[in-house]
């Protein structure tokens, strides 16, 4: 979708929900800030995971725990989400990066719901999920948020 990349659009641009960026140069940093989040709660949850716990605080903190994993899982697909219809609107959208979402997705639900009980295989699922995180953000993102920009920004100079 052209619109959603040319700068110089907004009269003709369809409306887009109140406080929400329409143009990729300012979906960007939003995006990547979602990222710096996520990979701050991953690196957050994965300090706790390996400290030892008392006895008395285990089923607590256990609890808490698995909220958090939840809570992480949830935000998670909703950036993913964003990602795919944003960079699908400045046309840099793959299917096989479409795909890698999909697959990443369904398999941090299904191995998180395999260890929620243990915290062992919750730290050992943060940690995979965080290096294919991390791997997923310099690789696939990084070339598709390139491409989106050189997209975006050659749109934007054509109109001007």
């Amino acid at each position: 979708m052209v619109l959603a990349c040319a700068a110089h659009t907004s009269s003709v641009a369809p409306a887009a929900p109140s406080g929400w960026p329409r143009h990729w140069f300012q979906q960007e940093p939003l995006l990547e800030r979602q990222h710096d989040r996520l990979e701050a709660l991953l690196d957050s949850l994965i300090q706790q995971h390996r400290q030892p716990l008392p006895c008395a605080q285990l089923a607590v903190t256990d609890q808490a725990e698995q909220l958090a994993c939840r809570r992480l899982l949830w935000d998670l697909r909703l950036h993913l989400r964003l990602e795919e219809r944003w960079l699908d609107a400045a046309g840099a959208l793959c299917p096989g990066h479409c795909g890698g979402h999909q697959e990443a997705a369904r398999a941090a639900l299904a191995q998180f719901c395999q260890g929620s009980g243990s915290r062992r295989a919750r730290l050992a699922w943060l940690q995979e999920l965080h290096a294919w995180f991390a791997a997923h953000r310099r690789g696939p993102d990084a070339m598709a948020y390139a491409l989106a920009r050189q997209r975006c920004g050659a749109e934007a100079a054509a109109i001007a």
